[in-house]
């Protein structure tokens, strides 16, 4: 099955970004080598499932459910005993409503570079795609050999746009 890794990987740079600002921006810190590699496995794997989906309605709802993934990865999972804090965004109803919408809005913006993308990319096929040929039949051009037309010229005229035949 052909997914669409240009979303899988614009849904799992976006679930990084968004959930390390949102993280250093709560006041949570920013992540060790343990919360980042948690982080990117899970970003990872949303942004896999993402690729290979192909309705434009479950992206936003990946990434909105991604968030409390990416969360959990970065607080309650990486550090041991603060629990308390994977659970602040569930407890948060704010937060968790700023990052569902931040996260349907990067899905919005994904599926819009995915489509101009599809049509910039279908614009340069067209233009560097050599034309086919044009398969003309002899014979069948305007002023064919045996033409009616012919015998209403003046005499050694080739055509309508031949020019002057002195008599």
């Amino acid at each position: 099955m052909c997914g669409h890794p240009l979303r899988g990987t614009l849904a799992a740079i976006a679930m990084t970004v968004l959930a390390v600002a949102a993280h250093g921006v709560a006041g949570g810190g920013y992540p060790d080598s343990a919360g980042l590699t948690l982080l990117l496995v899970a970003a990872a794997a949303i942004g896999a499932v993402a690729a290979v989906v192909r309705s434009p309605i479950a992206l936003p709802a990946l990434m909105a459910l991604g968030q409390p993934v990416c969360h959990m990865a970065l607080s309650g999972l990486a550090h041991p005993g603060h629990a308390s804090g994977a659970m602040d965004f569930v407890n948060d109803g704010v937060m968790a409503a700023a990052h569902a919408t931040a996260a349907v809005l990067f899905a919005v913006l994904i599926l819009v570079a995915e489509r101009l993308y599809a049509l910039v990319s279908q614009a340069v096929r067209t233009a560097l795609t050599r034309p086919a040929a044009l398969l003309v039949p002899r014979g069948t051009g305007r002023w064919a050999a045996g033409s009616v037309m012919r015998g209403r010229l003046a005499p050694g005229a080739n055509g309508s746009r031949a020019p002057p035949v002195a008599v």
